[in-house]
């Protein structure tokens, strides 16, 4: 027999979704929103929520579609908001008790007060679905729900759906990503991989994009997966890149360079919306907010004003201020210093020059920017090509046009190096000029070199510093051979690499000062404010922690803490405790020294020793704020 049809009911909010709806759109469509909520099951209980002598309008319609009016009369704005939500709530309630057999329930509101009304229905063992307006709509009440659709994925217009549909894809590829490293290789079940894209984005749903079934949506991406179905299990593997047609290849191309710069994509209304929320922020703050600070109060306000978008989605947008040129004076640290707009700075002027980030790292990467590919990648639609050439325009004003830095650094009459001239990389470059190339140099090649290395540094810091150096030179070479995709941000994070594992080799077999040299080169390529800083950000404390352990270590010192487990303020504050007068000293010049290559990372050391001493007041801790605050303005210290 077949399983009988889904028993659904629904509750609409009216006045949250209809207000909402009508200040962006002009109506509700709540022919849009029945069609979405037929897809879920035989709707037997209809009913809806307001003072219907302010919508009446819409009461013929809704009694077309059979929805009972409950009225609500208003005595008074909040008195009828709580009316409608807590009547709305107890008719949830009841149902779920009186109608064992209906599965699923539908709350069309945006409202984060039925959070907790959706999460008692799921602990009911009900399927709860939402129906809500990104504008007005608060994650808290997204992550309540099993499921979650956007009012505005029903009715907008259908040039949309090609945006909506290569986020999908790039979420696909993000889930399967993260559910690999867990097969080891074997194919991925596919309810794990629906169960994990919701779990990335809970407004995931394979119906916006026009397919029946998830199995459906797959089949349709097979240049990204493969679908087969054994013992009636869907199972799904990824696709080589190499199966991609060559359209499809340039987005592949273009998606994965943002990504690698830690530039994610996104909605574009949500994008456009986030940065205008975000020059508010700061045009309201001049010089009080960090970037981080922006970032919290702008999530935040969001909240409070039940506007749907992750923490994933705020930071992104963080992200794209960084590639801007839109501070005065420019940060030296994103996590330290507060930001002050540049003067005369208008809004339209402060989002233009942050979405051309996407520009800018594409212009370093040397690839094509051939506008409707790129409309179409970061608009959804092939009628922002003008305003994608304004953005191309803007994005090469900014860099001059090129993806080469201004100064090169020449190495000898036959070799150069594309980096800025530092003396700490001298020896660096000169190890990569005396690379021989094993086979001929290619992205795909570099690129495996660099996994190889990832793998094995923990175990093998030999090996692993030859596969990053190698990566890094095939990188080298096709810069200056104008090869698309390739890039400065790669080469600068496989050096900082092999500085890291070379570093590391050079300290577990006592060789103090090579080591003391591939540290400081690392840190001399790990700048904040550099586009690199996203991929080695996670290495600084451990490396900062072995780099100031080397004062213990060069006078047979034992500490306590394990470097690299251990965070530098707290290695700083055993050395500086130490009895040993030579420790103390060394561990001051260490920090001296790096004072004039990397500032950044020893304010940030600072900040943690304000922090620990404001929260747990210690003489020790005093003492090596104190110590390091005047190292940091002092002439440096003369070795003995």
């Amino acid at each position: 027999m077949e399983r009988p049809e889904t028993q659904v009911a629904l509750f609409i909010d009216f006045e949250n979704i209809a207000r909402s709806a009508e200040e962006i759109y002009g109506r509700c469509e709540l022919d849009a929103i029945m069609n979405a909520v037929s897809e879920w099951g035989r709707c037997i209980i209809r009913r809806a929520y307001s003072d219907w002598t302010i919508f009446g309008q819409y009461q013929h319609e809704l009694i077309e579609h059979a929805i009972e009016l409950t009225q609500l009369f208003r005595y008074s704005s909040r008195h009828r908001k709580n009316a409608a939500d807590i009547q709305m709530v107890v008719d949830a309630l009841e149902t779920a008790f009186a109608h064992p057999e209906i599965d699923t329930f539908v709350l069309v509101t945006g409202d984060s007060d039925f959070s907790a009304v959706a999460r008692k229905l799921r602990a009911y063992g009900k399927q709860v679905v939402g129906i809500g307006l990104r504008q007005s709509t608060s994650e808290v009440l997204v992550k309540a729900c099993d499921y979650f659709i956007l009012y505005d994925t029903l009715i907008e217009d259908t040039r949309t759906v090609v945006y909506r549909l290569e986020q999908a894809r790039q979420l696909l590829l993000d889930a399967v990503r993260m559910l690999q490293p867990q097969m080891q290789g074997q194919a991925i079940n596919g309810s794990q991989l629906k169960m994990m894209m919701l779990k990335l984005d809970g407004t995931f749903s394979e119906a916006n994009l026009g397919y029946t079934q998830f199995r459906d949506f797959l089949e349709a991406q097979s240049d990204l997966v493969n679908v087969e179905i054994h013992d009636k299990i869907l199972w799904v593997t990824p696709r080589p890149t190499a199966a991609l047609k060559p359209d499809q290849e340039a987005l592949w191309q273009h998606r994965v360079s943002l990504s690698s710069a830690g530039l994610q994509l996104m909605d574009p209304h949500t994008r456009t919306d986030l940065l205008q929320r975000l020059f508010a922020l700061l045009s309201e703050n001049p010089g009080q907010l960090t970037l981080n600070d922006a970032i919290i109060q702008l999530k935040a306000r969001c909240d409070a004003d039940n506007v749907l978008c992750s923490r994933e989605e705020v930071q992104a947008v963080g992200r794209l201020v960084k590639y801007a040129d839109v501070f005065s004076p420019a940060p030296q640290s994103w996590q330290l210093d507060a930001l002050t707009l540049k003067p005369g700075l208008q809004r339209q002027a402060f989002v233009d020059r942050c979405e051309s980030a996407y520009f800018v790292v594409l212009i370093q990467k040397n690839l094509p920017l051939p506008p409707e590919l790129l409309s179409q990648l970061l608009f959804g639609t092939l009628d922002r090509v003008a305003r994608v050439r304004q953005l191309i325009q803007l994005a090469q004003t900014s860099t001059n046009g090129a993806g080469l830095p201004a100064r090169v650094q020449l190495i000898s009459e036959d070799w150069a190096c594309p980096l800025n001239s530092l003396p700490q990389l001298e020896k660096i470059l000169r190890d990569l000029e005396n690379v021989t190339l094993t086979e001929p140099p290619s992205l795909e090649r570099a690129n495996t070199l660099n996994t190889l290395g990832l793998n094995i540094r923990m175990t093998d810091f030999e090996q692993a510093r030859g596969h990053f150096l190698e990566a890094a030179r095939i990188v080298c070479d096709l810069i200056f051979a104008g090869e698309p995709g390739a890039s400065m941000m790669d080469l600068e994070w496989y050096l900082a690499s092999y500085c890291a594992t070379s570093a590391g080799a050079h300290y577990f077999r006592m060789e103090y000062a090579e080591a003391k040299r591939y540290y400081q080169a690392f840190f001399a390529i790990a700048q904040e404010t550099e586009l690199v800083w996203e991929r080695v950000q996670r290495l600084v404390e451990p490396l900062l922690s072995f780099y100031f352990s080397i004062a213990a270590a060069r006078h047979g010192e034992m500490l306590e803490s394990a470097p690299g487990r251990t965070h530098p303020a707290s290695i700083a504050i055993e050395l500086h405790s130490n009895p040993n007068p030579s420790v103390r000293k060394e561990w001051l010049t260490l920090a001296q020294e790096l004072r004039d290559i990397n500032l950044g990372v020893l304010r940030m050391v600072m900040q943690r020793l304000e922090t620990l001493e404001r929260t747990a007041p210690d003489e020790a801790i005093a003492r090596t704020r104190q110590a390091l605050q005047a190292a940091l303005v002092a002439e440096p210290i003369e070795q003995e």
